[in-house]
């Protein structure tokens, strides 16, 4: 059964999914078997407990870094994304790493093209802040569980004061202007109860993110960095909050840290 959300969207959805295929059309290159697009993956993939004969999906899969991570411990993964440059780096690095089991298919996350119940684990990593209806999304992840099946949602995440996570949003969306907009945990766990699935465990942990490599990743223009830059030395300097915990490192680099997010659940019975 699909259920409404309290949580509501601004965005809208055709115009945003070709922003997030522009920005990741930009972006894939990148995407690539070292630095930031590998963070966290030993730590999320032990929080999923991929088991053998096991089917998976990851949604918005971008290069399918999750999906190859779990792809060796199970029987087969599904990898959906909406970017065609994102799916073609993920097929040359999964024939690079000789993994047979995993496929590419080109979908939007708000409208999965399986059955209910096809899926053992369906996951998504790093998604939820990007599509324009994070609800419709997870409303498919649950539909396409099957019913002893599990669900795994990993996503940074802001903080529950308001204005601090408005300015961290307003922060993310001027360096892309594809981010939708960062949920707090409880939202994220909101979204799985209302989708009809029972949250079974909730961990976080913290990832620094250089400061200029965050911003040269989406090619931010010129212009754009040097307004964020104002802001995060705004607080370095001991001014407003951003919600991105910037910090100067023994060398003087700028560092930001993010709130990564990694929520389990099953559907309820």
């Amino acid at each position: 059964m699909r259920r409404g959300t309290g949580l509501s969207s601004r965005v809208v959805p055709g115009s945003h999914n070709d922003a997030v295929r522009e920005q990741f059309r930009i972006q894939a290159k990148t995407f690539d078997d070292q630095g930031f697009a590998t963070a966290n993956l030993d730590w999320i993939v032990a929080r999923l407990a991929p088991a053998a004969g096991e089917q998976v999906l990851d949604v918005a899969a971008g290069a399918a870094h999750l999906g190859r991570a779990l792809a060796p411990h199970v029987a087969h993964v599904s990898a959906l994304d909406l970017t065609p440059e994102m799916l073609a780096q993920g097929q040359r690095l999964a024939t690079g790493d000789g993994l047979r089991n995993i496929t590419f298919q080109r979908g939007d996350a708000a409208a999965l093209p399986w059955l209910d119940g096809q899926f053992d684990l369906v996951a998504c990593r790093l998604t939820l802040h990007q599509v324009a209806d994070p609800a419709a999304v997870v409303r498919e992840m649950v539909r396409v569980t099957r019913p002893d099946g599990r669900i795994g949602i990993i996503d940074i995440t802001v903080e529950d004061d308001p204005v601090l996570a408005a300015e961290a949003n307003r922060l993310e969306r001027l360096r892309d202007p594809s981010h939708g907009r960062t949920l707090t945990v409880g939202e994220i766990r909101t979204l799985l109860t209302e989708a009809g699935a029972g949250v079974s465990a909730t961990q976080s942990r913290d990832q620094r993110l250089d400061f200029e490599d965050w911003m040269n990743r989406t090619q931010t223009p010129a212009g754009t960095r040097d307004a964020i830059r104002e802001r995060i030395g705004r607080e370095l300097a001991g001014g407003e909050p951003t919600g991105l915990r910037p910090d100067r490192d023994a060398g003087g680099a700028i560092g930001i840290s993010h709130v990564w997010a990694a929520v389990t659940a099953a559907p309820a019975s």
